[in-house]
């Protein structure tokens, strides 16, 4: 399979290496991230295959080939109903962004990780959070059922939590009751609570998708969160300001389960 890294804007294309081995099914739920600019001499791609699988594809688009490697980041036990055996399940990669060069992913109150793919063969590592709750709520944050997003914007690593309805209604696990954003202060290794945004405006999909733009110049809200809901036909829009959000339902359901957003190239 050819791949290629596209500008939307203008159809300006670099092109990577051939993509073999890898299934179509497995493809369109993978996340696929840049560590820097397209064309900067030290630009890696990085493709996180979806679902249970814990294999990662990457390439310098100088490369010939992609190259495959299999991580583990530690199990969990998956336990089952009734007198069915408990599972061990591997941990996969979810949320996940670029930052400085590097991949941060699967970030909790106590531990965030980290992927380095400088060198000539993947580095993993971790790093410890202070999870302690600030009395004034400045920060740290309970660790509850929710939904997280890593998202790199002005140079500073943020996290968007959406905190569902817990009810003994299995559907309203999907709806969202509430929405925090937090900065990474690696000096103090804290998640502080933000805000604002700083002027820009944070983009959110299925499948861990999280991106940054300056909105105001593009016709969105500056300082707010967008996140398409498939499962309740929805766009979710977050004041981060205000702590409020709207709902906007759509008139139609969507042909596809998957929102793509098409950033400026700049950011």
């Amino acid at each position: 399979m050819a791949t290629f890294l596209l500008n939307p804007t203008n159809n300006d294309k670099v092109d990577l290496p051939p993509l073999t081995k890898v299934d179509d099914i497995v493809l369109i739920d993978s996340h696929c991230l840049l560590s820097d600019e397209p064309v900067g001499p030290n630009s890696v791609v990085l493709l996180v295959e979806a679902s249970e699988n814990t294999f990662i594809w990457y390439c310098h688009p100088v490369d010939d080939q992609w190259n495959k490697y299999e991580y583990d980041i530690g199990s969990h036990v998956l336990p089952y109903p009734g007198d069915e055996e408990d599972q061990i399940e591997k941990l996969v990669i979810c949320s996940i962004a670029a930052f400085q060069g590097k991949f941060y992913f699967n970030a909790r109150a106590t531990e965030l990780r980290v992927l380095d793919l400088s060198s000539h063969a993947p580095v993993l590592s971790a790093i410890d959070i202070d999870d302690t709750v600030a009395a004034d709520g400045s920060y740290g944050f309970n660790e509850e059922h929710s939904l997280i997003f890593l998202v790199e914007s002005g140079g500073e690593l943020y996290m968007v939590r959406l905190l569902f309805v817990s009810t003994d209604d299995e559907d309203a696990w999907d709806e969202i009751g509430k929405v925090s954003v937090h900065r990474m202060d690696f000096a103090s290794r804290r998640w502080r609570n933000v805000h604002d945004l700083g002027g820009s405006t944070f983009l959110l999909s299925r499948f861990y998708f999280g991106a940054s733009c300056l909105g105001a110049e593009h016709g969105l809200l500056p300082d707010h969160v967008y996140f398409v809901c498939e499962k309740t036909n929805s766009l979710r829009v977050f004041n981060v300001q205000e702590g409020t959000f709207d709902l906007h339902k759509f008139n139609e359901d969507p042909v596809e389960d998957k929102a793509f957003w098409l950033l400026p190239s700049s950011k």
